[in-house]
């Protein structure tokens, strides 16, 4: 089991879901993902908790911490 960690540092776009899904293609069977952005929008949270799920992964937490950072946990 590995632990898969990916920050996004400025706006969520295409590009950055076009990277976020190939990120997905490399994580296996029971490896952690996080993922932690700045943007705390909310047409973006759904679009990624979506990939995720479209990609057989179980999300196991999410929030916007101390700083400012939203985060999703996700568990293939």
């Amino acid at each position: 089991m590995s632990d898969y960690q990916m920050d996004i540092k400025g706006d969520i776009n295409s590009i950055e879901y076009s990277n976020i899904y190939e990120y997905l293609s490399i994580i296996d069977t029971n490896d952690k993902f996080t993922i932690t952005f700045r943007e705390n929008n909310n047409s973006s949270v759904k679009i990624i908790n979506s990939m995720l799920e479209d990609n057989n992964f179980y999300i196991e937490d999410c929030g916007i911490r101390e700083n400012g950072e939203y985060y999703i946990k996700a568990r293939r």
